[in-house]
Formats: C-alpha cells, sequence, structure tokens
C-alpha cells in the first residue's frame, strides 16, 4: 500500500493538465486532495469530480498572502498536511535575444519563487507534525540544457538545487523533499509556439524517438513518480531528482547499432 489513505495533499496548478492528474490519482489513494489554482472555475470543477474528500482553494503561487490564506484553510479544514506537491509552471520558448528581462523575471518567479513560497508556507505545520513530503515539479529541462529555453531551464535548474538544499536542512525534521523531471508536460503551454513548431515536425520526432522508450510522457506516469514520493513507500528518500524521461537523460539511442 501507498500510506496515502487520509493524508493531506496540496497541489499547485491543478486545475487541468499534470497537475489535474496528480490531484486525481492521489485521490484515487485514499488522500484528501487540496486543488490549489489561479482558474477558479476550474479548479472548483476538478475538486468537485474528485468527490467530497477533495476541494479547491484560490491559490496565485507568486503571491505570499495567497500562500498563507491556502495552508490557513486546508489546516481549518483538516487538521494538517502532509504533502506539497509544487507543479503550477509558465513556459516560455525564445532564444536569449527573444526572452525580455521582464518574461525571464515572471518565469523564475511563477517557477521557482513559487515554491520557495509555499515550502515555507507549509514548514511550520509539517515540522509540528514531525512528518512531510514536498514534491516540485522540474524538468528534463532542469537536467540537460536545451536551446531556446533558457528562462524555463534556468528556473528548472534552480528548483533542483533549492530541493536539494532544502531536503538537507529540513530532513532532521521529518520534512523530504525530492524533485520529479519529466521530459513533457501539458501541450496548452505551447500554445502560443505551435504554429512555429508546425515546421519542426521531424525535429520534434526525433527529440521523442532518441531515447530509451520513445514517445510522450503521459501525465499519468509522472503522476506515478508523484505518488511514489509522496507515499510511505519513499520513506528515507529525499533530495533525489526522479526523471519521467524514457531514458532520455540516460544517453543518446543510435538506430542499428542494437544489431552490431
Amino acid at each position: 500500500m501507498l500510506g496515502l489513505e487520509d493524508r493531506i495533499a496540496l497541489v499547485t496548478g491543478a486545475a487541468r493538465g499534470v497537475g489535474e492528474t496528480i490531484a486525481r490519482r492521489l485521490a484515487e489513494a485514499g488522500a484528501r486532495v487540496v486543488v490549489a489554482d489561479r482558474l477558479e472555475e476550474e479548479g472548483r470543477k476538478v475538486a468537485l469530480g474528485l468527490g467530497p474528500n477533495a476541494s479547491f482553494v484560490p491559490l496565485d503561487v507568486t503571491v505570499e498572502t495567497d500562500w498563507a490564506r491556502a495552508i490557513a484553510d486546508t489546516l481549518e479544514r483538516h487538521g494538517r498536511i502532509d504533502v506539497l506537491v509544487n507543479n503550477a509552471a509558465i513556459l516560455h520558448m525564445g532564444s536569449l535575444e527573444n526572452t525580455p528581462p521582464d518574461v525571464f523575471r515572471r518565469v523564475l518567479e511563477v517557477n521557482t519563487v513559487g515554491p520557495y513560497l509555499g515550502t515555507r508556507a507549509v514548514l511550520a505545520a509539517m515540522r509540528s507534525q514531525g512528518k512531510g513530503s514536498i514534491v516540485h515539479i522540474a524538468s528534463i529541462d532542469g537536467l540537460l540544457g536545451m536551446n531556446g529555453v533558457t528562462a524555463y531551464a534556468t528556473s528548472k535548474f534552480g528548483l533542483r538545487g533549492f530541493a536539494k538544499s532544502c531536503a538537507l536542512e529540513l530532513g532532521r525534521s521529518g520534512i523530504r523533499v525530492n524533485s520529479v523531471c519529466p521530459a513533457g508536460g501539458n501541450p496548452q503551454m505551447y500554445g502560443p509556439w505551435l504554429p512555429k513548431m508546425a515546421s519542426m515536425t521531424e525535429t520534434l520526432r526525433h527529440y521523442g524517438e532518441n531515447r530509451g522508450i520513445p514517445g510522450t510522457v503521459s501525465f499519468d506516469a509522472i503522476a506515478g513518480a508523484v505518488l511514489y514520493l509522496a507515499s510511505d513507500l519513499s520513506e528515507h528518500v529525499t533530495g533525489i531528482d526522479l526523471p519521467v524521461d524514457g531514458g532520455a537523460t540516460a544517453g543518446k539511442y543510435l538506430d542499428g547499432f542494437s544489431s552490431l
């Protein structure tokens, strides 16, 4: 068993995409899930669909007072918080020249500062419990550099470093901090760039095929990694980066070489 029965889990960016899937899988495992998102209508709909053990809180992860309110609401409703999944993120694609300073700062604010604020917000409650699991959704772009995603990669590399430092700092309080690094995510994040990417079919195909397990990483695969790190199965695991990338970070797959 995962040991998530009646655990209290808050998931950011849970109104759609990967966050919604993580929230659903946690609920299916018996956790009481707090769906947190800026998208109130969509978020409330997700929480309603998860059943009576789920609730919704509005949350802009870049606003400290939002975090304080969301955690206070969770503690008032449930009395504790066992799992925090920092999933909310934004993407910017563009060369260095096409990434203005304000855009760069905004990506860092959501993707790195947001989890920092969330971790601080749950710290007192988890310390008083003597136990907690914090899972950051990083990225393959936080493990390997890639052109055209300077702001996003910087934010995810920073998130991993933050997680490792927190794992060392908070472990003696019973709080584990880990990162999941998927090679993929919500296609809606790519929306603004899809017209330009339409001419890059072969490049994108090669990107997805040049790995041990070809193809797109499913939302459920990402959520499965989160469930492991949130659960008692990983009770002595902290400070790790768990790639969900089909082996993309293991090296390069060369067609034909397996038959040599």
